[in-house]
């Protein structure tokens, strides 16, 4: 079995992904609609 440690939560308040449920969404989205998930993503990078 493997272990989860929850992070402080100084930690999470300023992590990108701030839960297992957010991850849990976040990853179905990309097996479903890789292509929709990805341009999201994408648009969050600055691009030169």
């Amino acid at each position: 079995m493997t272990d989860i440690y929850d992070p402080p939560a100084n930690v999470s308040e300023t992590a990108w992904i701030k839960s297992m449920d957010q991850y849990r969404e976040m990853y179905e989205r990309s097996i479903k609609d890789p292509d929709g998930f990805w341009a999201e993503q994408a648009e969050q990078f600055i691009w030169f």
